[in-house]
């Protein structure tokens, strides 16, 4: 199964497009800014499952919510752009979050640099900016930071 694992797209649909038709996921993971692109992608692609959240940048976007909770692979996964936990500046109150709610995973964009750490037991992933042709392909088992050519 291919996941791909995004955020901060800031229009760049084309870029979406591509990794889409380049990787045929089953599931898309969007982390918010211009989630709108990924809206307009889900209707495209109708066979893929996405998971979307807005970011600060999504000001009239009242159909997604903040952040996300759901489960995959066997592990629950807490989803937001990051925006309303300062991640920019630190990770402690994004780590409390998902801490109290017993995440397995953390997805979150906001700060446009890849991360991938694991604190408290918990993984946190930034795939780093869609705009700037990053996005994370995992199978799963797998997370590999992937930068289009």
């Amino acid at each position: 199964m291919n996941i791909i694992i995004c955020s901060d797209s800031h229009g760049r649909v084309d870029y979406f497009q591509k990794i889409i038709d380049l990787e045929k996921p089953s599931i898309v993971i969007f982390a918010g800014d211009h989630s709108k692109d990924a809206i307009d992608m889900s209707y495209l692609y109708t066979d893929i499952k996405f998971y979307i959240v807005r970011g600060n940048t999504d000001f009239f976007d009242n159909r997604t919510e903040d952040e996300l909770m759901f489960e995959l692979n066997g592990k629950k996964i807490y989803l937001t752009h990051g925006h309303l936990f300062g991640v920019k500046m630190y990770m402690d109150d994004i780590i409390e979050k998902a801490n109290k709610i017993n995440a397995n995973i953390c997805f979150f964009g906001h700060t446009h640099r890849e991360y991938c750490e694991e604190q408290k037991g918990i993984k946190f992933i930034n795939p780093g900016a869609l705009q700037d042709k990053k996005y994370i392909l995992w199978s799963g088992e797998e997370f590999k930071y992937k930068k289009i050519k």
